[in-house]
C-alpha cells in the first residue's frame, strides 16, 4: 500500500467518524504516519491542511444535510462534530456568508467533494503539472559528521547564500574527510515551521570527528539512516533543485511506499565533481531519509 492508498483510507475514516471529536494526533497515530510526514502528505493530496479540511467536511456535510434532510439546525450541529450550536452558527455563517436556517430556505449549490474525487483530482493534477519524473535509487548511510555554516530562513532565504559564502571562504580551516564533496543540509527538527515554510540551512563537509571545530562553526552529527537518492541534471540556472524538491514531495513521496523517517526529519544536497554550477551538464544528488511504509 502506498501513501496515496492511506490518504484515501484517511478520508473516508472522517467521513464515517465526522460527528467524534477527530484529531489531528489521532489520525496520524491510528495510520501509522508520523505528524511530520502526515501533514505534509495529508495537506499536498487534499491541497489543505488537515484542520482546514476537517472544518469544510464537516460544513459541508452539514449543508447537505440541511438541504436535503428534515433534521434539526441541532441535530446537524452535533452529527457533524460540533460542540456546540453557537460555535456551528457563526463557523457556518462565517463560512457560506448565511446562516443555517438561511442555507435551508434558499438551498444554494455548493461544490461537494467525494473522497473518490480528491483522490483522482491530485493524480490528474500530477499528471498534468508534472514536467519531469525522477527515479531514486536507495542508500544506507553510516552516521558522519557535517561542520559549516548555518542561518534560519525566518531571516529571509539570503541566508542560505550567505551560509555558502562563509564556508567557501574559510574552508581551510576544517579538518575534512573528503576534499571534492560538500552539503546543503535542511533541518526541519529544530525551529521548523510548515506554514510558511522556515527552517535551519546549513552549508557544509564532511569532517573529521576527532578534529575541532573551528570557531564560528556549527557542528552536525548525521545519524545512521536508509536514504532515497535523486540525480538532478543541471547547474540551478531554471531552478531545478526547488523543482527537484517539488517533485520528490509532492509527486513521488505521495505515491510511493515510504515515509519520511520520523527519527531523522532532513534532507540534504550532496556535491562532488560531477558539480559545476558553469556547466549546464552539471550533477548533484538530494537525499531523503526514508523508511517503507510498513515498517
Amino acid at each position: 500500500m502506498n501513501n496515496l492508498q492511506l490518504i484515501e483510507q484517511v478520508l473516508y475514516y472522517i467521513d464515517e467518524h465526522i460527528s467524534e471529536p477527530i484529531t489531528f494526533e489521532h489520525l496520524a497515530e491510528k495510520f501509522g504516519y508520523s505528524a511530520f510526514h502526515f501533514h505534509r502528505i495529508f495537506s499536498t493530496v487534499t491541497e489543505q491542511t488537515i484542520t482546514d479540511y476537517m472544518k469544510k467536511r464537516r460544513l459541508t456535510l452539514a449543508h447537505m444535510q440541511l438541504c436535503e434532510t428534515e433534521k434539526t439546525v441541532t441535530e446537524i450541529a452535533y452529527s457533524t462534530g460540533f460542540s456546540s450550536i453557537q460555535s456551528f452558527n457563526r463557523t457556518f455563517k462565517e463560512t457560506f456568508g448565511m446562516t443555517p436556517l438561511e442555507a435551508r430556505k434558499r438551498k444554494p449549490k455548493i461544490t461537494y467533494r467525494s473522497v473518490e474525487t480528491i483522490v483522482t483530482g491530485f493524480t490528474k493534477r500530477v499528471y498534468m503539472e508534472g514536467e519531469f519524473s525522477l527515479t531514486p535509487h536507495f542508500e544506507e548511510r553510516d552516521e558522519f559528521l557535517l561542520v559549516g555554516y548555518r542561518g534560519h530562513t525566518r531571516n529571509g532565504y539570503d541566508v542560505i547564500g550567505e551560509a555558502w559564502y562563509n564556508l567557501k571562504t574559510n574552508m581551510a580551516k576544517i579538518a575534512r574527510k573528503n576534499p571534492n564533496t560538500m552539503y546543503g543540509f535542511e533541518d526541519y527538527m529544530e525551529e521548523f515551521s510548515q506554514e510558511p515554510l522556515q527552517f535551519y540551512y546549513m552549508a557544509a563537509v564532511e569532517a573529521d570527528p576527532e578534529a575541532a571545530v573551528p570557531e564560528g562553526m556549527v557542528a552536525k552529527r548525521i545519524p545512521k539512516a536508509l536514504y532515497a537518492v535523486f540525480t538532478v541534471n543541471g547547474n540551478n540556472g531554471n531552478c531545478e533543485i526547488g523543482k527537484a524538491f517539488q517533485y520528490i514531495y509532492q509527486v513521488w513521496l505521495p505515491q510511493s511506499e515510504y515515509c519520511l523517517d520520523e527519527m531523522f526529519l532532513a534532507d540534504f544536497e550532496y556535491y562532488d565533481e560531477r558539480w559545476d554550477c558553469q556547466s549546464g551538464a552539471a550533477q548533484m544528488e538530494l537525499y531523503i531519509p526514508v523508511r517503507r511504509l510498513e515498517e
